[in-house]
């Protein structure tokens, strides 16, 4: 198992997947402090009910003080499950905060995940960044469009901050939208930027075709080779044959549905089942079975799909924006 997916599977386990699911009724959560309700995500893990969100919303800067301490924190590789879950609940609660101070500190979260790798964080939250930073303002914004052009950082945070920056863009106005589209093509034409990076502000630039820009995503297909294909010509071509403004993030409008009834008790049910799928006990099979031969090399089926290839249901569209969600459990 890679050093990732090792990562993934501890990260997103709860302890314990037989406890009753939290119920913490409004009146008792209307009296506990930041602190207090900071320890009760931290023991829900991912358990915890929208109610416990919406308490912490309303403590608003004093919460927002409060994981200002969390991201500060040293971010160890192993740690307790509480403790990862919690980082994703503070990114929700940031979302709901409506203030210059809480989008700063969101996008201070960014730039930790980035730094400290942790790449299944920011595959839970990818394509909700639109959404938790809709209701910040302009000067959040300037600085979210700051990290974007920070080299310094990993390409694919970059491109998860690229996608509010233009979101946000697109409801200020027209003009606003087309002057961060040429942001985007100005990002995705530079020969000294990541080659990801490069490709990621393409797949944007398919989902607002702009006639200025065609020669540029034809030049950046036609470079692609191999398995790991963000974009072919022919998806070129059908972009700009529909001319249609199509941005993958309007389908994920609402991150907070990770905290529905239904959404929590899938995730349980999802996590005993690997749970009893990895408790296989090796002591069960017949010894007259096992042969002395060293094992054959694993051969895969097919293919191993990467994040960035296209899907293989035929969606058209990349894998980590498709059936990636839903096979990972993401929000």
């Amino acid at each position: 198992m890679s050093k990732r997916s090792k990562r993934s599977t501890e990260r997103t386990q709860p302890v314990s997947v037989d406890k009753a699911l939290p119920c913490d009724a409004q009146n008792h959560l209307a009296g506990l402090k930041p602190v207090a309700l900071i320890d009760l995500m931290r023991a829900d893990e991912d358990r915890v009910p929208r109610a416990v969100i919406d308490a912490c919303v309303r403590h608003d800067e004093a919460m927002v003080e409060v994981l200002a301490d969390l991201v500060e924190h040293p971010w160890p590789e192993e740690e307790a499950h509480g403790t990862w879950w919690l980082r994703l609940h503070a990114v929700m609660i940031l979302g709901l905060i409506a203030s210059e101070r809480a989008g700063l500190l969101l996008l201070h979260f960014m730039r930790r995940m980035s730094e400290a790798d942790d790449t299944d964080l920011q595959d839970w939250l990818a394509g909700y960044w639109p959404a938790l930073f809709a209701n910040k303002p302009d000067c959040v914004l300037a600085a979210l469009r700051e990290l974007c052009e920070d080299r310094a950082l990993d390409w694919y945070i970059r491109a998860n901050a690229m996608e509010p920056v233009v979101a946000t863009a697109r409801l200020r106005s027209p003009q606003a939208l087309e002057e961060a589209l040429a942001w985007v093509a100005q990002i995705a034409a530079d020969e000294e930027e990541s080659w990801e990076l490069r490709l990621s502000c393409g797949n944007m630039l398919l989902d607002f075709p702009r006639s200025q820009f065609r020669t540029l995503l034809e030049h950046l297909a036609k470079r692609q080779t191999g398995f790991g294909v963000h974009f072919s010509a022919d998806e070129v071509e059908r972009a700009y044959a529909a001319l249609e403004d199509a941005p993958d993030w309007r389908s994920r409008d609402d991150p907070w549905a990770f905290y529905r009834p239904e959404a929590i008790a899938a995730r349980q049910e999802r996590w005993a089942q690997e749970n009893a799928a990895s408790s296989y006990d090796a002591c069960d099979i017949d010894d007259s079975l096992i042969s002395d031969e060293p094992p054959l090399p694993y051969v895969r089926a097919a293919p191993k799909v990467g994040r960035n290839d296209l899907c293989p249901c035929g969606s058209g569209k990349k894998y980590k924006k498709c059936c990636l969600g839903r096979e990972e459990g993401n929000l």
